[in-house]
């Protein structure tokens, strides 16, 4: 059986929307407010605001067969698409292409174990995708899984998940599975502090922010501070009593190399720190995250790959759970 809008729309978590057409179904992580403030601030993020980061399928089920058919990919900057299936916490499927400009549609079957078992399927993170059909055995039990948390995320594209190809590791996705949670990943690759993407979406328990190091290289002077601490400030208004936490950007091959940086790289991170200290905000400071060795970062300089991200997301859950998060 496939299922249907009302059934896709009880099992997804991290969208805020999912809707269908005769292409099949759509899932939007940002209101399209939202989505025009970012391409207000740059016309090549509209693409990145259509990706399925932070989304999956989550449910109970009996079904002897999982068969899943997607078409249509939203291309940003990034053409790996991949699929990670999860049944009882463990990867089970990992499936797509590297390039969906060539391969634009796909698909996997495969068979569950008998009896009820827990399904997760993420989506990609850099690519967005439509989904041609979700089909399970004829009759099966389909129960929505309901985690124990809820995250607001926003950042930048490691925050969005660029370059892990498995996107249940990169460190968005890796702390939604270490705290039971469904978060809202509202990143954008390549964007800075922009307090006009910030709009109520919900209750959460708290909330990650990882901006930084396009500001460090987009922004000047007189923009840099004022930016981030409107930013700051809009989101304690909206959410005066949500938990915010603060990732700082972590190191990068070229951080003291860039002519046409702000300043000092490390002195911008500890304005940022400084910025969000004033709101309330706890700062997780960790230039180390990722180990200073290229071959943990796709374009050895800046993105973590799916090694460096096992030790960012590894690092990032004791940076909370030192602070406090349960």
């Amino acid at each position: 059986m496939e299922l249907t809008l009302s059934q896709l729309r009880s099992v997804t978590l991290g969208a805020l929307e999912v809707t269908e057409d005769a292409d099949g179904f759509h899932f939007e992580r940002m209101t399209s407010s939202q989505a025009d403030a970012f391409t207000w601030a740059n016309v090549t993020f509209e693409p990145k605001c259509h990706t399925t980061a932070g989304i999956r399928l989550d449910f109970e089920t009996d079904s002897d067969i999982l068969a899943v058919r997607w078409h249509k990919p939203i291309i940003a900057t990034r053409t790996f698409c991949f699929f990670d299936v999860l049944v009882d916490g463990e990867l089970t499927l990992h499936s797509g292409t590297l390039d969906c400009g060539i391969e634009p549609e796909g698909s996997f079957c495969f068979a569950l174990p008998e009896g009820m078992h827990h399904v997760q399927i993420f989506l990609p993170t850099v690519v967005g995708v439509c989904l041609r059909s979700v089909a399970l055995s004829d009759g099966a039990q389909v129960i929505p899984y309901r985690p124990a948390k809820r995250i607001l995320i926003h950042g930048d594209s490691i925050t969005q998940g660029y370059d892990a190809l498995c996107p249940s590791g990169c460190y968005a996705n890796m702390v939604s599975q270490h705290y039971d949670a469904e978060i809202l990943n509202q990143a954008v690759g390549g964007a800075c502090y922009h307090a006009e993407v910030l709009e109520y979406v919900g209750d959460f328990d708290f909330a990650l922010v990882a901006y930084g190091a396009n500001d460090w290289t987009k922004k000047t002077p007189e923009t840099f501070g004022p930016d981030a601490e409107a930013f700051f400030k809009k989101l304690k208004a909206l959410y005066p009593t949500m938990p915010v936490y603060v990732i700082l950007p972590i190191w990068r091959a070229d951080d003291m190399t860039r002519p046409d940086a702000v300043g000092d790289f490390r002195e911008c991170r500890a304005l940022l720190g400084t910025l969000a200290e004033k709101q309330g905000f706890t700062v997780l400071d960790d230039y180390d995250m990722v180990p200073h060795d290229v071959r943990l970062f796709s374009d050895r300089r800046l993105h973590p790959n799916d090694a460096g991200f096992a030790l960012y997301g590894n690092r990032l859950i004791e940076l909370l759970s030192g602070a406090g998060v349960m």
